[in-house]
């Protein structure tokens, strides 16, 4: 794999943490001030969620780190 590949995979790392922070975002919102203020359920599986959504940016960190380490 080229310098250049490995600079694609960092970037789309980057987006995916991007889009799983916005859906958390998203939905702790949700918790505090939408649907989720009033119906448990709502809150309930936000709450799930946001836990399953911070698990893939935590992974994706990790393997930006690996892929970060490949291009020195």
């Amino acid at each position: 794999m080229n310098r250049t590949e490995k600079l694609k995979i960092l970037l789309e790392i980057e987006e995916a943490k991007f889009s799983f922070w916005q859906k958390a975002n998203e939905a702790v919102w949700s918790n505090h001030f939408g649907d989720g203020s009033e119906f448990e359920s709502i809150r309930n599986k936000n709450t799930h969620n946001i836990e399953i959504w911070e698990k893939c940016i935590d992974r994706l960190n990790e393997r930006f780190t690996k892929q970060l380490n490949t291009l020195k």
